[in-house]
């Protein structure tokens, strides 16, 4: 077993970190999560996406985590995570630079200054795969949460990414449910109580029914039999009924023909069994109005007795799954002619799908049934974009607007009661609410957020989407956005593209150039400059050499170490009257496991090379501990 990694401050011991401005060691994530955001693109509805694999991997310096979960509840995303818990961790050595190529040494007054970094000479990552499986049509997100737990500061921390696809619906599309009736038991020459048959277009374009049809000894209360169109999403229901004339058995089927071309003739398959009793059940079959995961049902069901003498009720049963009978006739209860009495059922709903149960009353030595039938429908909300949402660099004065799209992307039906407005700098725009959003990608919901920094750095805020979705009602989405001053900017400050093994490419990070000037701004020349610069590379160039007031140009970087080390460059571009640059840096991995994500490693200074001591003797105690614990 791993022991977990104990970090002691140590007198004399100065370690000074050159990251972003607003960043420390103590600020820096434990673990990262990458890639922070994936789009699998479209894929049809019902399709299986191939799988895309999401690495968690330890933040800078020395680590030592545990990953416990990662969960998500999204219907269109499968997340596949074994062998939970696991560890991840880094452990990193100090070494002094001695070629030029390391960070310039931090300036430590009235004292000399050397410089080092923190060399990674073991890592372990936890990798888990995710796929795209969309239910309906239009973009859809989900936000997959990780939670691990660090084993230096004994707390526990959330990290989430988005993903998103885009599903598509095909041409024609017919969809029928149920997929069978069972009516029970019927009294002969009687209509039983009816049940519902809906009939819905899935696919893109409208559906085209020829013709809808039904065996003898079952009816079509009501709805078309010849030939229609039903549009997109546009259901037509058929209520349908057994009515027996003998007693006994009986099958039959209602039967849809349509242009769907994968189902071109849908049969829905019924039964019935025609008695005569006295007893008579209603409704029946009973089914249960249809509802939402998290919203029971209860009902209540009668028995009447139409016989001219008394009957006596031995028992009164109930089976079958999700659905259970609260109350009832005590045994042996006599009931006398036009008596009724009743039964209550309780429709738990706490999973998606059909439920279904069987009544059964015994009486004067016979049986009488009823089929009772439930149904919940799962509900779940997709926006787009989702979790962190970063407006990124703004000019101060300036505004960007983001534009949201919310969508129900399972068969349930949900209000969205409110967006909260935090206030400037973020604005929300946002059409009347309460409003009714329709299950299965029905309803598109578009409002928008704008950004407008008034100060330069970062603001955040904390934006909630409240629905009545049964136990999710609060969705939040955490806004940030840079505030760039007047002049020209590039951000951010530095970019880390992580530790990876030699000869590999990292995923790209963007640099961006702001003009927050008044007039149009030239630039040219991008380059990567330093000791390193043949281990980064320019992936993507703005398509422009202009940058207009408020504008902004954007180039992506990757990294590809050929050696094994920490690596350092600075990508500088010129731009009219002056060049702005962004500190680039990395790491090349040997033979040490597979490892990504930012703060590869950290450069610091100390006041004078004796006081590096402490920290190496720490990694070496560490480093023995893990080869006690490992064998």
């Amino acid at each position: 077993m791993r022991l977990p990694l104990v970090l002691l401050a140590l007198p004399g011991v100065l370690i000074g970190c050159q990251a972003q401005p607003s960043e420390s060691i103590i600020e820096q994530d434990s673990v990262v999560v990458t890639p922070g955001t994936f789009d699998f693109g479209t894929l049809q509805i019902g399709m299986t996406s191939g799988p895309h694999s999401v690495t968690v991997a330890p933040g800078p310096l020395n680590q030592s985590d545990t990953v416990r979960t990662v969960s998500a509840s999204c219907p269109d995303f499968l997340i596949s995570a074994a062998g939970l818990p696991a560890d991840v961790y880094r452990v990193c050595e100090p070494i002094t630079c001695a070629d030029g190529n390391c960070p310039a040494p931090n300036s430590i007054p009235g004292g000399n200054s050397v410089t080092v970094v923190c060399q990674t000479t073991d890592i372990q990552t936890y990798l888990f795969d995710t796929a795209f499986r969309p239910t309906v049509a239009g973009q859809v997100s989900c936000v997959v949460t990780v939670t691990e737990f660090d084993n230096r500061t004994m707390t526990v921390n959330n990290k989430s990414i988005t993903l998103t696809g885009t599903g598509q619906a095909p041409p024609y599309r017919i969809d029928v449910q149920p997929t069978s009736v069972a009516f029970g038991d019927v009294r002969r020459n009687a209509d039983s109580t009816q049940a519902q048959i809906a009939v819905r277009s899935a696919g893109a374009s409208p559906l085209s029914v020829s013709s809808v049809a039904i065996s003898a000894g079952f009816a079509i209360k009501s709805g078309p039999t010849g030939s229609y169109q039903l549009p997109p999403n546009a259901t037509q229901t058929y209520p349908i009924v057994c009515h027996p004339t003998a007693v006994g058995a009986m099958t039959g089927k209602l039967t849809i023909d349509s242009n769907d071309p994968v189902q071109p003739q849908v049969s829905v398959p019924l039964s019935c069994n025609g008695i005569d009793s006295s007893l008579d059940i209603t409704p029946s079959p009973v089914a249960l109005p249809t509802t939402r995961v998290g919203e029971p049902v209860d009902a209540t069901i009668a028995l009447s007795n139409t016989g001219a003498a008394p009957m006596t009720l031995k028992d009164v049963s109930l089976s079958g799954t999700g659905i259970t009978m609260t109350s009832g006739p005590p045994q042996g209860m006599m009931l006398g002619p036009s008596a009724s009495t009743n039964v209550a059922v309780h429709f738990a709903a706490t999973e998606g799908g059909d439920s279904g149960a069987t009544l059964v009353v015994s009486y004067d030595g016979q049986a009488r049934s009823a089929r009772i039938t439930a149904r919940a429908l799962a509900t779940s909300m997709a926006l787009t974009p989702d979790g962190e949402v970063d407006f990124g660099p703004v000019c101060i004065g300036k505004r960007k607007t983001q534009s949201f799209t919310l969508i129900a992307n399972d068969l349930g039906a949900f209000k969205l009661a409110s967006i909260s407005d935090r206030g400037p700098p973020f604005m929300l725009s946002a059409p009347t609410l309460p409003l009714s959003v329709l299950g299965s990608g029905a309803t598109q919901v578009q409002f928008q957020i704008s950004a407008a920094p008034s100060g330069p750095g970062v603001a955040t805020a904390e934006v909630v989407v409240r629905t009545d979705i049964p136990g999710r009602s609060d969705h939040p989405l955490q806004l940030s956005v840079l505030g760039v001053p007047a002049g020209v900017a590039a951000t951010p400050d530095m970019i880390d593209l992580g530790s990876n093994p030699v000869n590999t490419t990292t995923l790209g990070q963007e640099v961006h150039l702001s003009n927050c000037g008044t007039a149009a701004l030239g630039f040219s020349n991008a380059r990567i400059e330093g000791g390193d610069a043949l281990d980064f590379a320019i992936v993507q160039q703005p398509s422009s050499s202009m940058i207009e007031p408020a504008g902004m140009a954007s180039w992506l970087i990757v990294l590809q170490a050929h050696k094994v080390g920490v690596k350092q460059s600075t990508f500088k571009v010129d731009y009219d009257g002056g060049t702005a640059s962004v500190a680039l840096q990395g790491e090349g991995l040997g033979d040490l496991g597979r490892g990504t994500g930012r703060g590869s490693y950290y450069a610091c200074a100390a006041g004078r090379p004796a006081a590096l001591w402490p920290v190496a003797i720490a990694l070496l105690v560490l480093r023995r501990r893990r080869a006690r614990a490992s064998a």
